[in-house]
């Protein structure tokens, strides 16, 4: 059975780190990674969720990256990115939960310009899509259906 990634940014501001009267802006950032490179990433939305909340959709956009799949493994959000270009690249990630409540975060990491060793072969559904034999079974919005 997969589990999600190492690569794993807690979308909260850990309660070590919290001082009172302090609200300092949250900085997610990735292990930086070579051009061309593909991984699987994630966010941990468990630290901003309330008792009996739960992650129900997830979307993540990146302009210099391409991004395979986004799935959910119960409050983390995990994709697939291959980055496809360098530089200091920003991913967007946006949830819904089960109270309807949206949140939003963006992570941040660097690319490097040089390009991969090792090009990876692109997944083309999460580990975790529900499939019968070569059948995938959908959602209502057509995409696999996931167990998380």
């Amino acid at each position: 059975m997969y589990s999600p990634c190492r690569r794993i940014v807690r979308a909260d501001v850990p309660p070590a780190f919290r001082v009172r009267g302090i609200n300092a802006p949250l900085l997610l950032c990735w292990p930086n990674a070579a051009l061309g490179s593909g991984a699987d990433y994630g966010v941990d939305f468990s630290g901003l969720l309330d008792r009996g909340e739960r992650v129900v959709a997830a979307e993540a956009q990146c302009s210099g990256a391409s991004i395979a799949w986004v799935s959910l493994f119960g409050p983390v959000v995990a994709l697939w990115t291959q980055w496809s270009a360098s530089g200091p690249q920003q991913v967007m990630i946006s949830v819904r939960t089960s109270f309807d409540v949206t949140l939003d975060t963006s992570v941040s990491i660097v690319v490097r310009p040089a390009p991969s060793l090792i090009t990876p072969a692109v997944p083309a559904y999460a580990p975790n899509a529900f499939l019968l034999g070569a059948a995938i079974v959908p959602d209502a919005s057509g995409n696999p259906l996931i167990f998380g």
